[in-house]
C-alpha cells in the first residue's frame, strides 16, 4: 500500500493571468477564491509552490498558450 502524502498545502496561489487560470482549471486544479482588484480578477488556486512551478513550465509549452495567443491576435485584427 502506497504511503499517504502528508504534504500540507500552503496558502492558495494567486494569479491574474486568465489564460493560465483556464489552463489550471482544465488540469483539474481547484479554484478556491476569486477577487476583483482594481478592475482585474484575481484567481486563487489550491496548489503548492512546487506544483505551481511545474504547471507554469507545462503551460508555457502547451497548446493552450498558443491558442490563447491566437485569440488575442485575432481580436487585434477586428478591434
Amino acid at each position: 500500500m502506497p504511503a499517504k502524502s502528508n504534504k500540507i498545502k500552503s496558502d492558495p496561489i494567486k494569479t491574474d493571468d486568465l489564460a493560465f487560470s483556464a489552463y489550471l482549471r482544465m488540469k483539474g486544479i481547484p479554484l478556491v477564491n476569486l477577487e476583483n482588484h482594481r478592475s482585474k480578477q484575481i484567481f486563487y488556486f489550491d496548489l503548492t509552490e512546487e506544483t505551481l512551478a511545474d504547471e507554469k513550465i507545462n503551460f508555457i509549452n502547451s497548446d493552450t498558450l498558443k491558442f490563447y495567443n491566437e485569440i488575442r491576435n485575432l481580436k487585434k485584427l477586428i478591434g
